[in-house]
């Protein structure tokens, strides 16, 4: 494959390739190599390793192995690697403030979960949650092939369907390399229940800083919640992933990514599908639907349920049940998902006596969220009691499964392939009827970066009149939509009810 001319420089060897990564170094005149050693979690993240020279490809000294990512974004965007460093920098600004522990944000935190993040807070111990970004390198307005997706290189949306809109769109996204210090397995690829959990559980604390700093994270996924250890018999820690879509949730709405909604369909928050509100009715007539971050407390939970329905080897029966709610595409008017965020089915009922109770705690958490959705204010300020709780009632419910930990640690995870590929798909939601959004592979595309495009083939040299069909069709589309609106109001009211009426066990001490 002849890669000249590509910038940064990349060269094929053999199947892997040597990137070259300009102005590196303290004075910025020094290039640093990486040659890819396999592909890891997407068709652009590769497991690398460092090399002396382009001349001289040959493992540096004392080098580790690396994750590499080749990714392309908006130019007006912010790299991963700024979004990680202020990010940071919001978490010191919180901890550092006198009275940190009364804020509003942790109104709901007992005292022992503020000492925790406290601990955390003492020489930034929290940088360890997150996968640390060494180096990165951004070519401005470069050639935007990857190696391995040249076929889908520069692709837009259907709706910049003008030419002069396509070639803008082509020609105004940078290429930007990072490479992260540690190579990690992804949460879907733990062996046991017990080891997932505990990452998992890790994992919502990362998301308690991000939540105190200010930020949402918009794209929790068991792709992106990493497990990391230095040796076999050490403990799992987490590496939160893929800050890309990550923002403050305290901008103005017209700063919000909205506009144009991307998430991993299998973790979605129910809402954020909907691009409604529950209590959408008691919002301002011209409210605008903005994620928040009881939405990504939200898809931690869908994580929990789909590795207890859909994960643990043998248990066919709950997989069963659940695997039409696990969709690889995501649209507005999934009655499946409808009918799991309402309780239905019974989990308790469908994975046996031996995750009897951790069902049962996974069933109140929902209950839980649901009376917090209804609880919703128009502005984020007016919501920090529920985000604290959203947080809290996820820690209690972790600290309520360790009573039956020993009953449950060990059962193995179902290791196929095909249970976590489609959990890498991103997808733009449409929400007109039957119009599923685009997917692509890699699970690795910006928010920014268009979508991959669907051909049809043509196997015909007439043009056949297609008007009837398709005004048939639409004819048809609308009578759904009538029909689905009318079920899908009817179930947000008995969502509404469960959420207030709904007994949990989950209590604050």
């Amino acid at each position: 494959m002849d890669l000249s001319g590509y910038e940064p420089p990349i060269v094929a060897i053999g199947s892997n390739y040597l990137y070259e990564l300009p102005n590196q170094g303290e004075d910025g005149s020094q290039s640093r190599f990486f040659l890819t050693t396999r592909s890891l979690r997407g068709t652009r993240v590769w497991e690398a390793i460092e090399v002396e020279s382009r001349e001289r490809p040959e493992k540096l000294g004392g080098a580790k192995p690396v994750v590499l990512k080749d990714a392309r974004i908006a130019s007006s965007r912010m790299t991963e690697k700024d979004i990680q460093t202020q990010l940071f920098d919001d978490i010191q600004g919180f901890a550092a403030m006198p009275h940190w522990r009364e804020h509003a944000l942790l109104s709901k935190f007992n005292e022992g979960e503020k000492d925790r993040l406290g601990e955390l807070f003492v020489d930034d111990k929290f940088e360890n949650l997150f996968l640390r970004i060494s180096l990165e390198y951004r070519c401005v307005n470069a050639s935007i092939r990857s190696p391995t997706n040249e076929g889908t290189a520069g692709k837009v949306t259907s709706a910049q369907a003008d030419t002069g809109e396509r070639r803008a769109a082509a020609t105004s996204r940078d290429r930007v390399i990072t490479v992260f210090e540690e190579l990690c397995t992804a949460l879907h690829d733990l062996p046991t229940l017990g080891e997932a959990t505990h990452v998992l559980r890790q994992g919502a604390v990362a998301l308690q800083l991000m939540m105190i700093a200010g930020w949402i994270h918009h794209d929790i996924s068991s792709g992106n919640i990493l497990a990391f250890r230095e040796n076999e018999d050490a403990p799992w820690t987490v590496k939160l992933a893929d800050l890309e879509y990550a923002q403050k949730y305290l901008l103005p709405q017209s700063e919000h990514i909205h506009t144009k909604i991307i998430g991993t369909p299998f973790f979605m928050p129910f809402e954020v599908q909907q691009q409604r509100r529950l209590n959408w009715f008691m919002l301002p007539r011209k409210a605008v639907f903005i994620y928040d971050p009881q939405h990504d407390m939200e898809s931690i939970w869908w994580i929990w349920l789909w590795i207890v329905s859909m994960r643990i080897s043998g248990r066919e029966a709950s997989r069963t049940a659940y695997q039409s709610a696990f969709k690889a595409v995501a649209h507005t008017m999934d009655l499946d998902r409808q009918r799991v965020w309402q309780g239905s089915p019974n989990l308790k009922e469908c994975v046996g006596e031996d995750l009897g109770d951790v069902a049962a705690i996974i069933h109140d958490l929902r209950l839980a969220f649901l009376r917090l959705c209804a609880s919703n204010k128009a502005s984020p300020q007016d919501n920090y009691d529920r985000y604290s709780e959203a947080h809290a009632l996820l820690t209690d419910a972790f600290n309520q499964v360790d009573a039956t930990r020993h009953v449950w640690e060990l059962l193995p995870l179902v290791q196929k392939a095909e249970m976590h590929s489609a959990v890498k798909l991103k997808v733009d939601i449409i929400s007109s009827v039957g119009s599923h959004g685009s997917c692509v592979g890699d699970g690795f595309r910006s928010a920014d970066e268009a979508p991959a495009q669907v051909k049809l083939e043509n196997k015909s040299t007439k043009t056949p009149n297609v008007a009837p069909k398709r005004n048939q069709v639409k004819r048809k589309a609308n009578d759904i939509d009538i029909r689905i609106d009318t079920r899908m109001t009817r179930a947000r009211k008995r969502l509404m009810d469960n959420g207030e009426n709904g007994v949990t066990r989950l209590r604050r001490t």
